[in-house]
């Protein structure tokens, strides 16, 4: 894992992730939809918010660079990556990860994890600290395989506390 690093975003962010969010929950409410081991129940819009205020956090970070980025909103969850960052003879599959702020832990959805259909080298770690400051850092896919296991409210997760 790598260290800790912040990195300034712009604050128009938040409001923007969070006008998102109510499109992703719409367009995917057939994924998420109570019953089925998907449902988040009253923090679906929540849990939406932060991950696109992550990826675009991790769009501007990466935007001096060669990538090629998935659709912030569509009918489904995208099960690839969500950045490909291409660098010289190398290729990195980064599934990018927003973490509440006050957060001590990393959490990865234990099927996502073991999907051998989900290509992703790395992953790439987002804790908003302020409204245009966030933490970052990454993790190789590979690593997630030696955390810890647990029951989460709404599924098995891999999960590591973090350590600065």
């Amino acid at each position: 894992m790598s260290k800790w690093q912040e990195f300034e975003y712009p604050s128009c962010f938040v409001d923007l992730a969070d006008e998102l969010a109510h499109l992703r929950t719409f367009h995917s409410q057939h994924v998420y939809k109570k019953g089925t081991e998907k449902y988040r129940g009253e923090q679906e819009h929540k849990i939406s918010m932060l991950g696109i205020l992550a990826e675009l956090i991790a769009r501007h970070y990466f935007k001096d660079s060669d990538v090629e980025v998935a659709k912030l909103i569509d009918a489904n969850p995208i099960v690839g990556a969500d950045i490909i960052l291409h660098g010289i003879g190398e290729k990195y599959l980064i599934d990018v990860k927003g973490v509440k702020s006050k957060s001590n832990q990393l959490r990865i959805n234990y099927k996502a994890q073991n999907n051998s259909n989900k290509e992703i080298t790395h992953y790439f770690f987002i804790q908003p600290i302020t409204k245009h400051k966030a933490k970052y850092c990454w993790i190789p896919h590979s690593e997630v395989f030696n955390w810890e296991v647990i029951e989460s409210t709404y599924t098995k997760i891999y999960a590591k506390e973090i350590i600065e």
